[in-house]
């Protein structure tokens, strides 16, 4: 898969490109592609490449009408942030090494090149454009909730204390001493920012919770880690989730963007989903039955000696950590347009609502 020039713009995504990437992939027996036009897709806050669609006309009918092409950020500090954290590297690897054993779909991968200097790559993907999309601001439903809340379930009882073994072995461990110094580093830096934008929104106690973690983050983090370990989605939020042309009734699912997958507690993906991208009436309503329905999956799928109390109490801990992206993002991101600052203001109303519900303040290390 490494025999082509990796694209740097939009422009080197040509028919003849195309054309040879899919055939490398595999798919050595389309038709001829006449014509490429070129979309992106891609735009708004947390994005850290480009994202294209490619619109594909052939000499005959069999090929797709359309395919994903992911590339790096055209800007230089993303750029290098992305790099930093090795997002790219782990979202090749992912498709490459993961993706094809796991039990839960995702974008199948058509082509994939990585340059291990520089970093540049390429992913050329299917185009789940006949599944359904939710609104991060309206939240998912009830029924979308519980079918997400499945799909990672299988996910993580397929690796649950498995994370030794490959094809996981040697993926990004979330809990790492190097990786918990860097990110209450990140935290510390951003929550001066993030209050200043945001601090109207924060109750009082959990403004003061805020403020606490930011000195107790990684011992915090090394707790989670001392509980079971699995594989993780990481950004496990309504925006990376495709769901049936039903709305999600059928149980059909997908999930993207997997460039923060590792080795992590699983109740993280869980915590994150059900705090940020499900309103809080919502959230409230199926929280203790969404929980159940993970906890008898993971149970089917062989987890042993991992009670449903203690699995409640995972995701009430996990909870806590849930503040960790509102603060680094809020601190550090570009909220200048109207529908970037309500996501913000949601994703963080929301977080600090499911912080308070739950009593997480009891995990803060060291109360």
């Amino acid at each position: 898969m490494a025999s082509l020039a990796i694209p740097g713009t939009e422009s080197e995504l040509t028919a003849d490109w195309l054309a040879r990437a899919l055939a490398d992939g595999g798919a050595s027996d389309l038709p001829d592609i006449h014509n490429a036009v070129v979309e992106e897709i891609g735009s708004g806050v947390g994005l850290v490449g480009r994202i294209l669609r490619c619109h594909l006309t052939y000499s005959a009918a069999g090929g797709p009408e359309t395919v994903i092409v992911k590339l790096p950020s055209a800007h230089p500090e993303t750029l290098r942030m992305a790099i930093g954290l090795g997002l790219y590297r782990r979202e090749y690897a992912f498709y490459r090494q993961i993706a094809p054993h796991i039990p839960l779909r995702s974008p199948a991968l058509l082509y994939g090149n990585f340059d291990d200097a520089s970093h540049r790559f390429v992913l050329v993907l299917e185009d789940l454009r006949g599944m359904a999309t939710a609104d991060q601001l309206d939240g998912a439903n009830a029924e979308q909730a519980k079918t997400a809340i499945r799909a990672i379930a299988r996910l993580h009882g397929f690796y649950w204390d498995k994370v030794d073994q490959p094809p996981v072995a040697g993926f990004q461990t979330a809990s790492d001493r190097e990786r918990r110094q860097m990110t209450q580093a990140a935290y510390q830096a951003n929550l001066g920012p993030a209050l200043e934008r945001f601090g109207t929104l924060f109750p009082h106690r959990t403004g003061q919770l805020a403020e606490d973690y930011a000195t107790r983050l990684a011992d915090h983090m090394e707790a989670v880690a001392a509980g079971p370990q699995t594989f993780a989605h990481g950004d496990f939020r309504l925006d990376n989730m495709f769901f049936a042309g039903d709305g999600g009734e059928s149980g059909d699912f997908a999930a993207v963007d997997w460039q923060v997958c590792g080795v992590a507690s699983g109740l993280q993906d869980v915590a994150y989903f059900l705090s940020s991208s499900v309103a809080t009436e919502v959230r409230r309503q199926i929280e203790r039955e969404a929980l159940a329905e993970y906890h008898d999956v993971i149970l089917s799928a062989g987890v042993e000696n991992f009670t449903f109390s203690e699995c409640w109490r995972s995701y009430r801990q996990n909870m806590l950590g849930c503040l960790r992206t509102p603060i680094i993002a809020g601190g550090q991101l570009d909220f200048t347009g109207d529908r970037s600052r309500q996501l913000a203001e949601v994703f963080l109303t929301r977080t600090l609502t499911a912080i308070d519900d739950l009593d997480a303040h009891e995990f803060l290390p060291g109360r």
